[in-house]
Parts: C-alpha cells; structure tokens; sequence
C-alpha cells in the first residue's frame, strides 16, 4: 500500500501541467490588437464612431438627433449636423456593409495620402455634399411648396464612402475594371454602378447622387481650391495635430506610401516614425479587386491626392552627400564636392560597385577593431 501511494503522489498530474502553461490567448483581444495595429488612424476613428452611433441606437434615435436635415440644419441654426451626418448607423446590415467598404478603400487610401490628407478629404467630400443637399432641398420646397424636402434627411456613412470612391476610380488608370459580384465594369464607372445598385434595392436618395457628383469633381480638378497641400499638412502636423501624430496608426505625410498601398500586398502604411503598421494589404475588399494607379501625367505630390510612390534612399547617397561642398570649379557655375575644383567629376558607380566599396569599408572597420583587441590582450 505504502508503494502504491508513492507511486500515485509520483504520478504527473495533467490538470497541474496544463495549469503551468501559458494561457490560450483570447481570440477577442486579438483581434482587437489586430484593429489597432493594422487600421490607420482616421479609419478606425470613423468606424468606431459609427459602431458607438449603432449602439446607441438602442437606445434613441441618433438621427434625430446628428443627421442633416433641413429643417433642423437651416431654420434652427444646428450646424454641426453638417459635419456628424456620416456617422449615423442604425441597422446592423448597414454596419456589416459599412466596416466592409471603408476597411477597403478608407485603409488604402489613408495609407496612400497620410493621415492628414485624408481626413481633410473626408470632411470636404462631407461638408460640400451636405451644403449642397441643403441648398437644393430648400430650392425644391420653395417651388413644389412642399414641406417634404425640408423634413428628408442625408446621414449615413455612403454618402461620404462613395464620394471617396469617385476620387479614387477618376485617378485610375484608363483601361483598368472593377469587378462588382459577378459583373466587371470599368474603373471610371464603378461609383456609378454601385449607386444603380443600391437605388435598385432603397431607391433614388439625392445624398447618394451628390456624393458621387462631389467625389467626380473632386478627382477631375474641378474642387482644386479645396485642396490641402502637403507643406500645409505638414505644418499642421507640427502644430494643432502634433497630439495625434505619436498615436497608434497616424500615417504621417513624410511616410505615405502613395501608389504602392493600391499594389498587391502593398497597402501596408508608415505611421509617424516610419514604421510600418501591418504587414502586407490590410482590410477586405468588398466588390472585387481594383486596379490601383494614376492617370498619366498626373501628379499627387503636391495637394491632397493619392501620391507618387517615393524611391527608396540609396546608402550610399547619404555618405557621399555627408563629404559634398559648395566650390566650384574656374569657369563652371556648377555646384561640385569641396576637392573637385577645376578636375572632371568621377562618374556615378553602379550599384555593383557601391556595394563593393561598403563592403571593403566594414572589412576594414572589422581588421581596426581586431587590432585594437588584439593589442588591448596584449597590454
């Protein structure tokens, strides 16, 4: 008996193993991780808010309360509905459609513009295409003399949503497609296809229509006034924005990808140190892929459209710029190094042949710091 307990005390205990093993990880908080790190700031703002404003639909009715409504926006002097109008949500179908379509196209075109750029996107697309719901509602009651106009509202996030996928399909190329389900129609009539389509299932709604308009213009140069261009993001980074750009999925100016976030595995953006918040194409996509890009000839550099993408920095750029100085050579007015005066500039070496000279560099870092070993042993 004594034997048998010794060996029943002996004996591993599977429930005390299991129990000194890391915990399995909880598959919420992981994917909440997940949201955190690879959605970019102003997206993942938007959709919380819409997330918040369906929750808070149990209980009242947010729209009554933020949605942009005439009679409300214009005859009581309530502003502000102009701006919170996006952020209604009150069904939950139009939240799945929601989170599906910005985590496509909100994503990618955050990390193509920066954080800036696209928020200033956002609002404008938002509070041109209310002002001119409004000025048109009022128009249309003064001549039918119907109340009706003044009591519709504009809210929801699609009126926004498709005025950003009006921008992003007029900078595409011109023989790319899209593909909505089954169908595949044409970039540049994509936004057009998808309105046919939700007017043949909640018909016609004039918010939807001006989104689309705005957005075409917007793409096509005709809003260039509205534009913010990058110097102002930036000074606007380094000042009333400076408390957002060290949070967790800012895509500063400096470190947007441009067109490499519309590539296949790209859409992986900088956020205000460089880094990069995913790895490869973050979100879904709704209707099909895309075919990301520019037209010819265009350039985003300089106002608040999809950028070009930027060339990675040469190595061994920065240690021949670090020697540069501002002589010039007896008879030139060309800029050369400090001890190129009055001789022929060498040419540029291949990639080859820098790899070369950084490599006999280290080695040469390498014997120095042997030696010093060496006679430190020595001493």
């Amino acid at each position: 008996p004594q034997d048998s307990a010794i060996i029943l005390l002996n004996m591993p205990n599977d429930s005390n193993n299991s129990s000194n093993g890391p915990p399995a990880p909880n598959p919420v908080l992981t994917a909440y991780e997940s949201y955190l790190r690879d959605t970019p700031l102003v997206t993942r703002y938007t959709l919380n808010s819409v997330l918040i404003s369906f929750l808070a639909s149990f209980f009242f009715n947010p729209a009554f309360a933020f949605a942009n409504i005439p009679l409300f926006t214009i005859f009581k002097f309530q502003l502000y509905r102009i701006v919170t109008s996006p952020f209604i949500c009150s069904e939950f179908l139009s939240l799945f459609f929601v989170f599906m379509g910005f985590m496509n196209h909100g994503i990618r075109l955050e990390q193509s513009m920066g954080s800036t750029l696209f928020g200033a996107l956002f609002f404008s697309l938002t509070i041109v295409s209310n002002l001119l719901f409004v000025v048109i509602s009022i128009i249309l009651w003064g001549l039918t003399n119907s109340e009706s106009y003044l009591g519709q509202a504009s809210m929801g996030i699609w009126t926004t949503l498709l005025g950003i996928i009006a921008v992003e399909c007029s900078k595409a190329p011109e023989n790319s497609q899209r593909r909505l389900f089954f169908l595949t129609v044409p970039a540049l009539y994509y936004p057009l296809a998808i309105l046919a389509l939700f007017s043949m299932f909640a018909g016609v709604k004039l918010s939807y229509c001006l989104g689309v308009a705005v957005g075409y213009s917007y793409g096509f140069g005709k809003m260039d006034r509205l534009r913010v261009k990058v110097d102002t993001a930036k000074r606007w980074e380094s000042g009333f924005l400076r408390g957002f750009v060290g949070r967790v999925g800012w895509v500063s100016v400096d470190y947007a990808s441009g067109a490499l976030a519309w590539t296949e595995g790209g859409g992986s953006g900088g956020d205000s140190n460089g880094q990069n918040n995913s790895e490869g194409g973050s979100g879904f996509q709704m209707f099909g892929p895309r075919g990301g890009g520019r037209r010819d000839g265009e350039d985003g550099s300089s106002s608040g459209g999809p950028g070009a993408v930027r060339s990675p920095n040469d190595p061994a750029e920065s240690s021949r710029a670090a020697f540069a100085g501002t002589g010039r050579s007896l008879g030139s007015t060309e800029r050369k190094g400090l001890l190129s005066r009055g001789k022929k500039s060498n040419p540029p070496k291949t990639p080859e042949e820098r790899a070369a000279l950084l490599e006999r560099a280290a080695e040469r870092r390498r014997q120095q710091q042997q030696s010093e070993e060496a006679g430190d042993s020595a001493v």
